[in-house]
């Protein structure tokens, strides 16, 4: 653009404009400062027409540093040095009396008008405060501005046309100005990628010196404030909800079942050692055989179910109550698990987030669902005692077996006692128990920590990439304001996400200008050069992830393992009759004074604990099957009811519970997964009383005996367990960009969703409110929603992946690539 030639140019830093842009393709410096791309939505996601308002052009500004003017480009340059700081110096000082200043950015406009102007004059916002010039408003907005414009060319970078801008393009810090929604804020850093250099935020800080000061101080006065919820308050309800596994009345039974069985223990074991024995044995299989050696594991069973069940409320619980009192740990949801993992090795995790009390009773859990059906099996032995009146043969309690497993209960109890008391005397932040998806907007509606997962949907690990940061978990209200509102924050940070925030007016103008955007699928034009888009797009990416031990190899791998072992057992058992005529101990089997016998206990905790072992290895199968259950419903190419989808609960839900729901969801595989899981605890418990020591008379010698009827019995549930890995070979749906163990790997997918926003589920006061709302159809839409797992356009107008619903009006569908992608 070139000016009319004329006797005097007066160049004005009054009025910039970007209404109507021209292009010129000329050496002259690029103001990125002054283009629509100026704004937070600004480089992705967003339709390339040219009548896009997300649609970002460069165009020319003066510089502010003129070297000697050349004769070619004479009637363009700016004034002389004398007159630019003679500018400068007026824009410091604000406007002159009866003058009018106004900065333009695309359709918006920050105005500053005195009072003899005829103009209507626009307030200043109340959120920025600073030191005003002029009485009654503040200049400081505008003096930044003008600062940034007459600093930037000395750092600025030639830009392409019809390109957006990067933070590249533009090192400077932006202010990102968004008036009536609190946008005047700096600009977030992208969260650290594996190919993005560590030390590319300091390499923006040197190459721009002047804007050091400015970025030492965030210029958002609204903080976050915590507030003490309201007293007798509907709105408001109070933070203390437990859920009912950790409930006193629900684990108080769990307790006394413990002492109940150390109190039995401790009976056989003095009972047997001052009455000779306990009962007299008659023959191998008979109903003393099943109540001596199989009913003790069918006991301790529940006990392990019900502990898994208390566990799994333990892991979803704490990181809630962690936040909700307040504790200064930095890592809680990117470290936490809220998935159980306390199977076959013990998890230490919640000792090194200030929770012993927590560790200790997950590790008395695990200490007992390990050892206790070993232990069990191998409690009574056949001993003989030469008493007259009485069966020289008799069953009979080992002491050192009953004395450990007296410990093991006892210690149980003690974890469980410590359980209760932990969670009976704190609040754990909570309004009803966090079991689905839909759980966490409520929670992170508000919060003003979403701008710490930029671009983190498809980063291989959530949990490295993210700065640590005291969270907390309650009610609070924005500094200078008295709405109170629930979720996870900081405090005294900035909101630092507005659009949460804001007003329905500003809301509804955001959807009008988000409507017009849509995807780039051939991802060619103008986001070619964005690394960050490329991941959502990239196969690679987006099907990174499964748990390590359902990845095709390792399924693989386990089922050609288990189905080799069941063949060789099936084998060796039946060769020359090798299980039903005996085989020899090759170990001492003569009982001590204790009643201890080394061939017996070795033939029976062994077994017992190998197929111990192989129970507890389906509990993880189960537990990941039943989370990744709603991202399989999210994956499907045409969307899914809330119902199927975000509403899901199977990681909450009792075992035989979880299987009728996924019967009734068509959920067959999570169906068979958890009752299998319930099923393959007979695997321990038949393995452990099985084998038997006894001396055959035919051959005059002792031999390692099996009753038949539990042997074959052993051998079904084995072959069922070998055959149930061809189930668990997983699809492409259950495959994810990163792990979901944490809270931040699930606010990964979520933080820049437009159900956020969504006026259905803003802010519900109960789970029930929260139900209601998702299966109902909204109030302007005959169908229910859909929701998806994929490319959507966020709330800043870029294309993220993660869940929303499949179609808005107006907008684009959801991408979905599982359907379409081999």
């Amino acid at each position: 653009m070139s000016n009319p030639p004329g006797p005097k140019l007066n160049f004005s830093l009054r009025n910039v404009n970007t209404n109507k842009p021209e292009y010129s393709y000329s050496d002259s410096r690029q103001s990125v400062a002054a283009s629509d791309d100026y704004y937070s939505f600004s480089d992705r996601g967003a339709s390339s027409s040219p009548d896009s308002r997300v649609t970002a052009m460069r165009f020319q500004t003066p510089d502010s540093h003129v070297s000697a003017p050349s004769p070619v480009s004479q009637t363009r340059q700016s004034p002389p040095m004398a007159e630019s700081s003679r500018r400068e110096q007026r824009v410091s000082q604000g406007p002159r009396p009866g003058t009018s200043s106004t900065v333009r950015f695309g359709e918006q406009r920050v105005s500053r008008i005195s009072a003899n102007s005829d103009e209507t004059p626009r307030p200043v916002p109340r959120y920025y405060t600073g030191t005003a010039s002029t009485p009654g408003l503040d200049d400081s907005p505008y003096v930044r501005f003008a600062i940034d414009q007459l600093t930037r060319d000395g750092v600025a970078q030639q830009g392409r046309p019809n390109s957006v801008s990067s933070r590249d393009d533009y090192p400077v810090d932006r202010l990102i100005w968004d008036e009536d929604l609190g946008y005047f804020t700096r600009a977030r850093t992208p969260i650290r990628h594996d190919h993005t250099p560590p030390m590319r935020q300091q390499q923006h800080a040197a190459a721009s010196p002047q804007a050091l000061p400015q970025r030492a101080t965030s210029v958002d006065p609204e903080t976050f404030v915590a507030v003490d919820p309201p007293e007798q308050s509907l709105l408001h309800p109070p933070l203390d909800y437990l859920p009912v596994a950790l409930r006193p009345w629900a684990l108080a039974p769990v307790i006394l079942y413990c002492l109940l069985m150390a109190a039995g223990v401790v009976f056989c074991n003095i009972w047997s050692h001052r009455h000779h024995g306990l009962w007299g044995y008659k023959e191998l299989g008979d109903s003393r055989y099943f109540v001596m050696e199989f009913l003790p594991q069918i006991l301790a069973m529940p006990i392990i179910i019900w502990t898994f069940v208390i566990q799994a409320a333990v892991y979803r619980t704490a990181p809630f109550a962690i936040m909700a009192a307040e504790k200064p740990l930095g890592r809680v949801i990117q470290k936490l698990p809220i998935l159980s993992r306390n199977f076959i090795f013990p998890d230490f995790t919640h000792f090194r987030h200030g929770e012993p009390m927590l560790g200790f009773s997950l590790f008395t859990i695990w200490l007992s669902n390990f050892f206790s059906i070993p232990l069990l099996s191998c409690l009574f032995q056949v001993k003989y005692y030469p008493v007259d009146g009485q069966s020289p043969w008799r069953w009979t309690s080992v002491q050192a077996i009953g004395w450990a497993l007296v410990g093991t209960y006892g210690v149980l109890a003690i974890g469980l006692i410590l359980l209760l008391a932990r969670f009976a005397r704190g609040w754990t932040g909570l309004m009803w128990d966090p079991t689905s998806l839909a759980d966490l907007f409520s929670i992170i509606q508000r919060s003003n920590i979403l701008h710490d997962f930029e671009h983190s949907e498809t980063v291989p690990s959530v949990r490295e990439t993210l700065d640590p940061r005291a969270l907390r978990l309650g009610y609070w209200r924005l500094s200078g304001k008295e709405d109170t509102f629930y979720g996870i924050g900081e405090t005294d940070a900035p909101v630092r996400t507005p659009s949460l925030h804001q007003t329905e007016k500003s809301r509804n103008n955001q959807q009008h200008s988000l409507a017009r955007v849509c995807f780039d699928i051939e991802h060619q034009g103008r986001f070619g050069s964005d690394v960050f888009d490329h991941h959502l797009y990239s196969p690679s990416a987006r099907y990174r992830w499964t748990p390590w031990y359902l990845r095709k190899a390792s399924v693989i791998i386990w089922t050609i393992i288990f189905i080799a072992l069941f063949l060789a057992f099936v084998l060796v058992s039946f060769i020359h009759n090798a299980i039903e005529d005996g085989f020899a101990p090759r170990l001492p089997t003569l009982p001590s004074i204790s009643a201890f016998s080394t061939s017996n206990f070795i033939y029976s905790f062994i077994p017992a604990l190998i197929g111990n072992i192989l129970f507890l290895i389906w509990q993880p199968i189960d537990v990941s099957f039943r989370a990744l259950q709603p991202f399989v419903e999210l994956s499907s190419p045409h969307g899914a009811t809330a119902e199927k989808s975000i509403l899901l609960a199977y990681p909450s839900s009792l075992p035989i519970q979880v299987t009728f729901q996924a019967l009734l969801n068509g959920h067959y595989k999570v169906a068979w997964i958890s009752l299998a899981s319930v099923l393959f605890g007979a695997i321990p418990i038949l393995s452990g009383g099985v084998f038997m020591a006894l001396w055959f008379p035919s051959s005059n010698d002792i031999r390692i005996s099996a009753a038949m009827p539990a042997f074959y019995a052993l051998i079904v549930f084995c072959g069922v367990y070998a055959a149930s890995f061809l189930t668990i070979f997983p699809r492409r749906y259950r495959y994810l960009p990163h792990d979901i163990s944490t809270l931040a790997d699930l606010m990964s997918f979520l933080y820049q969703s437009p159900l956020l926003t969504d006026k259905l589920l803003r802010e519900p006061r109960s789970k029930t409110d929260l139900v209601t709302r998702l299966i109902v159809s909204p109030p302007s839409e005959r169908e229910l929603p859909l929701y998806g797992f994929g490319i959507y356009v966020g709330r800043d107008g870029k294309e993220h992946l993660g869940i929303d619903r499949f179609s808005r009006p107006g907008r684009s569908d959801m991408l979905i690539t599982t359907g379409t992608m081999k």
